[in-house]
């Protein structure tokens, strides 16, 4: 925000410039692959009865590539925040699992 030099100095409404949205669909990187994704995970999840899914579940049921699905969840997690990545929950460890995360 700017602010005035004098009080009798009108404010220019262009200075007032809203931050960007970091989560969610507003964001500016949000795409179609996103949504793909993250409907893909939904869906996963709903198929294995609450239980979080691995990458390769994940991917084929968004019908992409591994590596891609891979970049989308890793933005699903850090920068949009509607997922979460479960790192070593198996027992011997076949990769993370990722789980949809709760949205108030």
């Amino acid at each position: 925000m700017v602010r005035r030099t004098t009080e009798s100095e009108p404010m220019d409404p262009a200075t007032f410039v809203a931050p960007p949205d970091d989560t969610g669909r507003g964001h500016i990187d949000w795409t179609d692959r996103h949504e793909r994704v993250l409907g893909a995970l939904t869906a996963a999840e709903e198929e294995r009865g609450g239980e979080a899914p691995h990458l390769e579940q994940i991917a084929r049921r968004a019908g992409l590539g591994e590596d891609e699905t891979r970049r989308l969840l890793h933005d699903l997690v850090r920068v949009h925040r509607m997922a979460a990545e479960l790192a070593g929950s198996d027992r011997p460890d076949l990769g993370p699992r990722y789980e949809t995360t709760p949205r108030l």
